[in-house]
């Protein structure tokens, strides 16, 4: 099994982008893609990728 790199990371939603600009740092309680949703009726494709962001893995929800 090998590690994820950053290339193999979802992409950042536009909230957590925006957040790591100075000064935007709150922004990242905005996100709320924190999930994949899927294509209703589909195998695989999804209608919402979640954000590849560090933040949504932490329990509390703060993101430094």
């Amino acid at each position: 099994m090998s590690t994820p790199t950053a290339t193999d990371r979802a992409p950042l939603s536009a909230e957590c982008t925006l957040a790591r600009r100075p000064g935007y740092k709150d922004v990242h309680r905005e996100c709320a893609q924190s999930e994949d949703v899927p294509l209703p009726h589909s195998l695989g494709v999804l209608l919402v990728r979640r954000c590849g962001c560090t933040c949504h893995g932490r329990r509390g929800g703060d993101a430094s």
